[in-house]
């Protein structure tokens, strides 16, 4: 049974760790433990493709080489992670005009960019993507309106974003070990998982220093941690040094897999995410029983629920995160009510293999078969 996986954004070894990389990765992961024979299509990066020329002659030998493949292959679907107009998917509708079910993982339709004459390229190619799938499946809800508009609501579906919570259990013994490394004593400990590049991951970040900054001006006993590395933390160390007089910590980049300690060592979480699509961190804290500060610029009042399991604030409006930040830090019975509430939220709507084993229920039933295997044809086809 062979599942041809595609990631036309971002290659599966990107060098840079985001949020993008980590959910192709746990996708792809979770099809080959359900049985499929993961065949990584040879990477071919379409981002804004239309403005570099010199990789037009690699585009149309791909797409001639993949029309060959799949005669040969015959492959039981094909899954590509990640097709919107600034990186449309140009190889899976190829395998669907050669009869073999093709499903498009977190696709997106944006109207505003037919209009524009630089994005007009990457729109119709996204489209034309869109409308040859056989199912496309959405993690987030707002992607939804537009793509209603040009596909039947029966091709499209829902999936909550995922994690393996258990990852990210609450761990007494790493809290203890790591707040006495901090000399933490009657101090709220907040916590920020980043990486620290130029643009918005380290604006917001800034954000959460100056908040933490005005909180412990007026008296609040608050320590800053933050998790992650990147060109600017010299910068960033500088700024929270002069700015939280020591009471911050840089950790330095943290494997993924011993995050769970950082997590636990935290009273909460405060991120604003500008522009953040999605922000698997935010599933990560709540997991490990943290309550999430963040702004409802983008991604993040899709994983948080305000006055539930965290609080969500106005973008740009400092003081009404700062506001929120010191509520939190000094109340622990509102913080462990929300964190205990968010722990529960997590495992009940973003577990995985459950949100997961719902895409590849749905590949089965298109293909027609218990297990896709490859007899499986295009639904158009039959």
């Amino acid at each position: 049974m062979t599942l041809c996986f595609c990631t036309p954004f971002k290659p599966l070894d990107h060098p840079r760790t985001s949020g993008d990389v980590t959910i192709a990765k746990d996708l792809c992961n979770f099809m080959e433990q359900q049985g499929q024979h993961i065949y990584h299509v040879p990477y071919l990066g379409t981002d804004k493709i239309w403005r570099k020329p010199h990789l037009w002659p690699k585009y149309l030998y791909r797409k001639a080489q993949v029309a060959t493949s799949v005669c040969m292959k015959k492959p039981a679907a094909w899954l590509t992670y990640h097709s919107y107009w600034r990186a449309p998917d140009v190889l899976g509708p190829v395998a669907a005009a050669a009869g073999v079910p093709y499903f498009i993982f977190a696709g997106a339709h944006s109207p505003k960019r037919a209009k524009e004459s630089g994005a007009r390229w990457g729109h119709d190619k996204n489209l034309k993507a869109l409308q040859a799938a056989a199912h496309v499946f959405v993690n987030k809800r707002r992607d939804l309106p537009a793509l209603h508009r040009v596909l039947p609501e029966s091709k499209v579906s829902f999936i909550p974003p995922g994690i393996h919570t258990e990852m990210f259990k609450f761990d007494s013994r790493s809290r203890a070990e790591l707040r006495k490394e901090w000399h933490v004593r009657g101090a709220s400990v907040v916590l920020t998982v980043a990486m620290l590049r130029k643009g918005v991951k380290t604006q917001g970040l800034e954000h959460v220093i100056s908040a933490c900054a005005r909180l412990r001006a007026r008296g609040d006993d608050i320590i800053l941690v933050v998790v992650g590395d990147g060109p600017e933390r010299e910068r960033m160390e500088g700024i929270a040094k002069y700015a939280l007089a020591g009471n911050a910590h840089f950790t330095g980049l943290i494997p993924r897999e011993k995050l769970y300690k950082y997590y636990s060592s935290a009273d909460l979480f405060a991120f604003p995410g500008i522009n953040e699509g999605l922000g698997m961190v935010y599933l990560e804290a709540q997991a490990a029983g943290l309550p999430v500060v963040a702004w409802d610029h983008d991604g993040a009042p899709e994983l948080v629920l305000t006055g539930k399991t965290g609080i969500i604030t106005p973008s740009w409006n400092n003081d009404a995160f700062a506001h929120a930040i010191g509520l939190l830090a000094a109340d622990g019975k509102i913080r462990r009510t929300l964190g205990d509430q968010a722990r529960i939220h997590v495992r009940t709507t973003h577990q995985l293999n459950t949100n997961y084993g719902t895409v590849l229920n749905i590949m089965n039933r298109i293909c027609g078969k218990t297990k896709p295997d490859n007899t499986c044809t295009h639904p158009e086809k039959r």
